[in-house]
């Protein structure tokens, strides 16, 4: 008798689930994507002009630039998938470049980009990576509550980037 392998599957590979935190931590990737964006006043990489690095890129069918939310320490580490001090604002090219080959210029680009953040995120980007690979077992993380707040969040910053317009 023969096997059905990996290549052989009879339902295609789920993309993304649909548990009631598998939506809520869809909808914190907007917030979080909307706050890195008004906030970096679009791609941080927007000025580097670096060797082989590429211009900014990516354009939807209408013209507009495509920004998307970088986490700067892997989005499985819960403790900080929703802190926006650890996500940036880059465009699809630059986030592309990155990505590449398996992050194959992941630290050039984390170089790059440790030059454009202040020195305390800088640091807590550091201190994350220095303890993300404990365990954390007994985390329990309430998402809903993880949502309000950044919703607050992106709320002041719109009001405040209101006010300096």
């Amino acid at each position: 008798m023969k096997r059905g392998g990996y290549l052989n599957r009879r339902t295609p590979l789920a993309i993304s689930g649909h548990s009631e935190t598998s939506e809520v931590k869809k909808e914190i990737q907007a917030v979080a994507r909307e706050i890195v964006i008004i906030r970096d006043g679009g791609c941080i990489l927007r000025n580097i002009h670096y060797r082989d690095f590429p211009e900014c890129g990516g354009y939807r069918n209408d013209g507009e630039l495509i920004l998307q939310a970088d986490h700067l320490v892997t989005r499985a580490n819960n403790a900080t998938f929703a802190d926006t001090r650890l996500i940036v604002c880059v465009c699809k090219a630059h986030h592309a470049w990155k990505s590449l080959g398996s992050n194959a210029r992941k630290k050039e680009y984390d170089e790059l980009v440790r030059t454009l953040l202040p020195s305390d995120r800088v640091a807590l980007w550091d201190a994350c990576e220095r303890d993300s690979w404990k365990p954390n077992r007994g985390a329990a993380f309430n998402w809903t509550v993880t949502l309000a707040a950044l919703k607050q969040e992106l709320r002041e910053i719109q009001r405040d980037s209101s006010h300096a317009a």
